[in-house]
């Protein structure tokens, strides 16, 4: 079962898709990189990920339980943690 596993993310800044449909998941142990060009949503995922961003679609899910994060500190507290480049 994936330590991390978010399903269909979408987030939409006024007519604007920044994500549509996002799958993603991490394994206990893995590290993660997003690589891509601007625009593509790395940032966007991120931010959801980590509770800067509201989620307009899609589930969050830690350790199989669906949560929604209110605050980046709501995600740290859940174990969550980003280093940025």
């Amino acid at each position: 079962m994936p330590l991390v596993q978010v399903t269909g993310a979408t987030v939409r800044f006024q007519s604007d898709t920044a994500l549509d449909a996002v799958d993603f998941r991490m394994f206990a142990g893995e590290v993660h990189s997003l690589m891509g060009e601007n625009g593509a949503g790395k940032s966007t995922l991120i931010k959801a990920l980590t509770g800067a961003l509201p989620l307009d679609a899609g589930v969050i899910s830690i350790a199989g339980k669906g949560v929604q994060f209110a605050t980046p500190r709501d995600a740290q507290r859940a174990g969550i943690s980003t280093v940025y480049q």
